[in-house]
């Protein structure tokens, strides 16, 4: 009964996730939808000896946050650099607002710096996204191994070249694949987490 619970809490987890696009609350179903899949792949791990299913699943996202942390860091740092170079003081001063020349102020000396800023964010997100798809990917083969559902390493390999092509916006397209495919894979797994235990002869 305890792997049917993990296996309707990761195929509700993986809902969640694919309906994270929802304007306004999407972003709390696809937060929700991480914690109940993690939950599911514990009790996956836990019920196949395999620790390395979570292990490698908590990694994932870890250099997720890593990323976007860095990402959020670089932007706002070049954010402030291109104010500064406007001659803001400061931001919370809205009068200062309305006393720039914007059209004298405003040049590619002043842009350049911060488009840059924002490249390099990109260009450090892309590749902690890389780094996380590897980690799932390894998550999923070693899951698909222990139930028999192919599907779940298919996951993880879309998910992975949904990762090297967020380069391009399809990748996110490719990724939200992903969430669909383990979503099945998890309703999948329930001939095999309907199987009876072996017994040991007394």
């Amino acid at each position: 009964m305890e792997m049917q619970s993990n296996r309707l809490l990761g195929i509700i987890g993986a809902l969640f996730m694919v309906l994270g696009f929802i304007p306004t609350i999407g972003w709390l179903l696809f937060l929700i939808g991480i914690i109940f899949v993690l939950i599911a792949i514990k009790g996956y791990g836990d019920a196949y000896k395999e620790g390395s299913i979570f292990q490698n699943t908590i990694y994932t996202i870890v250099f997720e946050i890593i990323g976007f942390v860095v990402f959020i860091g670089v932007v706002i740092y070049g954010a402030m650099g291109f104010l500064s170079s406007l001659g803001f003081t400061s931001i919370t001063d809205f009068s200062s607002w309305t006393q720039v020349e914007w059209q004298n102020v405003i040049n590619m000396s002043n842009i350049l710096p911060f488009i840059g800023a924002i490249v390099l964010g990109l260009v450090v997100l892309f590749a902690f996204t890389v780094i996380a798809s590897l980690y799932f990917r390894k998550a999923m083969k070693t899951l698909s191994e222990k139930t028999g559902v192919h599907l779940f390493h298919t996951t993880g390999t879309v998910f992975f070249i949904g990762a090297i092509l967020t380069i391009i916006f399809f990748g996110f397209i490719i990724i939200w694949i992903s969430f669909i495919l383990l979503m099945i894979a998890f309703y999948e797994s329930k001939a095999q987490s309907q199987q009876p235990q072996p017994q040991t002869s007394p």
